[in-house]
């Protein structure tokens, strides 16, 4: 009886592992970014018939610190980022729901923009996005100067 137990709760913990490995699952959009001083990134989000831009940057870097300039949509944000947990991550509301969205959709559409390191080498900060909306969105990228 404890054998059939074991062998139960091994394949529970299999099933409920399974995907777990992977921190990009659950996101329809994700990407990483090595950005150098004030090069731009250009993101292109085509959603509801609508396109809405995303626009960052950083502009320094001093005692572990990221200056970033976002834009989206013609909003201005100046987040500091640090690469520690929870100063590591701004959070962008890209839209509101559809009307017709089911009522067990409850959450917003977001971006997430998440400072991971800042290579001194080559001066360049790496920065993931990782973006939650609908299956119907198309993102495009477009690399900066």
């Amino acid at each position: 009886m404890s054998r059939i137990l074991l062998a139960l709760a091994a394949a529970v913990t299999l099933l409920f592992s399974a995907g777990a490995n992977d921190p990009n699952e659950g996101w329809s959009h994700y990407d990483t970014f090595a950005l150098k001083k004030d090069q731009i990134q250009h993101i292109q989000i085509n959603a509801n018939e609508k396109t809405h831009w995303l626009a960052f940057r950083w502009t320094l870097y001093k005692n572990g610190g990221l200056v970033m300039h976002v834009v989206y949509d013609g909003h201005r944000f100046q987040p500091l980022l640090y690469s520690d947990y929870k100063r590591d991550t701004f959070r962008i509301d890209l839209f509101s729901r559809p009307d017709d969205a089911s009522p067990m959709q409850f959450e917003t559409p977001f971006a997430l923009l998440i400072f991971k390191a800042f290579d001194e080498k080559k001066r360049e900060a790496h920065i993931d996005m990782k973006i939650r909306s609908d299956e119907e969105s198309e993102v495009l990228y477009q690399k900066g100067k």
